[in-house]
């Protein structure tokens, strides 16, 4: 359309300004009339464009925002290098000249007075609106102008290339990986860094400058005056951009540029630091500036490369609401750790979240988002559980919905190792736990599969660590504390402590102990609080340090001692026991397939009823030095279920009096519990527990053949709810199973 027009020129009809005419790739062509106006002094794009057809950057705004009297013109090379001329040549008066009528006007006023003056010359074709992204400040709303002003800059292309290479080499990793395609990509595109501001506060930057502006960089006024030959010079008002200043922190910090013995030995020991925690947000304005900075600064005849300032970069996840929303002011959904670490009532809650909100649909908004998730406020959960929450929300991705729930879960957890320590220090305290081994110990099959346990434990934690993964260091924490320890050693424990000669009660007292002991000190990272407490009763018991009486003191009723200083717990894989691993897990299997006999009989936790089991290996009856020997199960499976006695049998008894007793089988066993039924009454209510199954099912299979559900629910839904059919159909099976024998 407009090629008979390129390379010609154009007045200005308020200026009598000649501009040149140009094609660029960047102008949309379908979108209005196809032509665009550049300005390179006042917009980013037009900026680049400049660079690329050479032209003049004509600045008209004043740091105030007003219109000057006159402009001031800057040639700009593709280059970079940028030179002001309206001194230093000769322009043509147009290039300089404002009219009049705008000289000093705000930068809005100015822009309907050019308005209203187009219309009366009679150049103004239309107007229409038009909706763009306005750029504005963050701190006042104000709309920001870009121009041109003289900086100082960091030439990057060099320091670049050493931060890629140090990624790319491995001497820094990212954790989640993918972060560092982040991070290649922004010093892959990297421009030089403009890093002087005009600000009342930072690192004032080391330049001066004599009468005729001659530049003398250097680290006091008297050397600047020095390289000046003894003539007075001014210092640069300019500072430090922040994140300048803050790139050189891992060297500053210890002692840098001194070249002393006290700085050479920290550098020596603390550089390069294990690993940076941060936020994805700050990857090049922080991580990658460390990087460069320190490589450039550290560089030297020991180190010709330089040295990194850390090993590993673990970037935290973005902690969201539980709904996945990201956490916002006006939307009331932030939380305030110590809220939940004191407990907030309602009233406090939602007088804190509204207040300082401007807007009042933001208040209703919070107020609204308060009343509907906290209407009695937030418990104290302390600061373990809070602790134990983040960590096993905590997965290398990119946000963390934080739930108020999982707060619950954790203080219950800590209650629980709490009441644990209690009832180790009960069984413990004032009693012989082996642990000089002058008398004989001997440790049971439950011992040593909960010392296996801890092994492995330990070495889950370990990778964890290693791989930055909190959230399986949490979990293995919490399941080998819960599942393993409190659900079913502590019971185990029980039974050998009333029914074992003195030997297996010392060896399970000193499993109690030490395994407690080494436990507080693998989660202490995590819930550091309460470990410091209970490590500090448990301790001396385990003989990990002096008894209580004998600690010199700091004050009254605390010791010396600290769990903070213990050696950290290393898995030794030579204690890992596959035989008592088998035995557990096979008494473990004929313990639950029992209770859920119980359950399924519907009997109350207090009732004790006889129970038979019955195998196909007779020598698994007799023959007690057998593997898998059912006898020694028998004190276990009794206790744990809750049995008042049991009977090994060839066979299970078959009979009219047993006809509606359902049968388990479990660790190679068949269980069923000795109670007398009703058996009219059993009929019936067996047909209405599957009249209810039937119509669970057929309320799952109608979900799952549903489109709407199958295709659009997220994956984990759609196979719980297949999950929730299979276990429908299979108690069907059983329940009809049983109601045939009925007849």
């Amino acid at each position: 359309r407009y090629q008979q027009f390129i390379g010609k020129q154009l007045k200005l009809p308020l200026s009598d300004r000649l501009i040149p005419i140009i094609a660029d790739a960047y102008v949309d062509k379908a979108f209005g009339t196809g032509c665009v106006k550049i300005t390179p002094a006042h917009d980013t794009n037009d900026f680049q464009i400049g660079l690329r057809h050479n032209l003049p950057a004509i600045s008209v705004l004043s740091l105030s925002a007003k219109i000057r009297d006159k402009s001031d013109v800057i040639r700009v090379q593709s280059g970079g290098l940028q030179e002001t001329i309206t001194e230093a040549y000769e322009l043509h008066e147009s290039l300089t000249f404002i009219p009049e009528a705008y000289r000093g006007l705000d930068r809005f006023e100015a822009r309907k007075r050019i308005i209203v003056d187009l219309d009366a010359v009679g150049a103004l074709v239309s107007e229409k609106k038009h909706k763009l992204n306005v750029p504005r400040s963050d701190r006042t709303n104000t709309i920001i102008e870009p121009m041109l002003t003289d900086q100082w800059f960091v030439k990057m292309d060099g320091l670049a290339k050493r931060g890629l290479d140090a990624v790319a080499s491995g001497e820094v990793k990212f954790y989640p990986n993918h972060w560092s395609a982040t991070y290649n990509h922004w010093l892959t595109n990297i421009q030089d860094w403009c890093i002087s501001r005009q600000l009342w506060w930072g690192h004032q930057i080391p330049a001066y400058y004599d009468d005729a502006g001659n530049v003398y960089v250097a680290r006091t006024q008297a050397e600047a005056e020095a390289q000046a030959g003894g003539k007075s010079v001014t210092r640069d008002a300019d500072v430090l951009d922040t994140w300048f200043s803050s790139a050189l922190v891992p060297f500053t910090t210890l002692g840098w540029p001194n070249d002393d013995a006290k700085t050479r030995a920290d550098m020596q020991a603390f550089l390069p630091s294990n690993v940076l925690v941060t936020g994805n947000d700050i990857i090049f304005f922080w991580v990658a500036r460390m990087i460069m900075m320190t490589l450039h600064f550290t560089t030297d005849e020991e180190f010709p490369k330089g040295k990194v300032p850390f090993k590993d970069v673990y970037i935290n996840a973005m902690v969201r609401d539980a709904e996945g929303n990201k956490m916002s002011k006006s939307k009331g959904n932030t939380l305030d750790p110590l809220d939940l670490i004191d407990g907030i009532d309602f009233d406090t809650l939602l007088e804190k979240s509204t207040k300082g909100l401007m807007l009042e649909a933001h208040k209703e908004k919070a107020a609204k988002y308060i009343k509907k998730n906290f209407p009695k406020g937030i418990p104290a959960y302390g600061t373990d559980a809070l602790r134990f929450t983040f960590t096993s929300l905590a997965p290398l991705s990119l946000t963390l919905n934080f739930d108020l729930s999982r707060c619950e879960g954790y203080r219950n957890f800590c209650n629980k190792l709490w009441n644990a320590t209690r009832f180790v220090l009960m069984n413990v305290e004032n009693k012989d736990v082996g642990l000089d081994e002058s008398l004989p110990v001997t440790l049971s099959q439950a011992d040593k599969w909960i010392i296996s346990q801890l092994q492995r434990a330990e070495a889950d934690v370990a990778k964890g660590f290693a791989e930055y993964r909190f959230d399986n260091v949490s979990s293995t924490i919490y399941k080998f504390v819960w599942d393993e320890y409190c659900d079913w050693y502590l019971e185990l424990a029980k039974v050998q402590l009333q029914l074992g000669d003195e030997a297996a009660q010392r060896g399970t007292r000193r499993t109690l102990i030490r395994v407690l002991e080494t436990t507080l000190r693998l989660a202490h990272p995590i819930i550091p609080f309460i470990t410091e407490e209970l490590w500090q009763k448990i301790a001396p018991l385990a003989g990990k340090i002096p008894p209580i009486s004998n600690i010199a003191r700091l004050e009254k009723g605390k010791s010396s001692y600290t769990i903070m200083l213990a050696p950290y717990p290393i898995s030794q894989p030579e204690k890992i026991d596959a035989a008592a691993e088998a035995f557990i897990a096979q008494l473990k299997e004929i313990t639950n397939a029992t209770r859920n006999l119980r359950s399924e009989m519907q009997l109350s936790p207090a009732e004790k009823v006889p129970a038979y089991i019955s195998t196909d290996d007779v020598d698994k009856i007799a023959n007690s030095s057998k593997d898998g020997n059912l006898q020694a199960f028998l004190p276990y499976i009794q206790a744990l279920a809750r049995l008042s006695e049991i009977a090994l049998v060839p066979a299970l008894p078959d009979g009219d009096a047993v006809v509606a007793s359902p049968v388990a089988t479990a660790g190679g066993a068949r269980i069923m519990l000795k109670v007398e039924i009703d058996v009219a009454a059993e009929r019936e209510r067996l047909a209405k527990e599957i009249t209810k199954l039937e119509a669970e099912i057929g309320r799952a299979e109608t979900k799952l053949s549903n489109p709407a559900f199958a295709d659009k629910a997220p994956p984990t839904v759609v196979a719980q709810e297949r999950e929730r059919l299979a276990g429908f159909k299979q108690k069907l099976t059983t329940m009809q199973g049983q109601l045939t024998k009925l007849g």
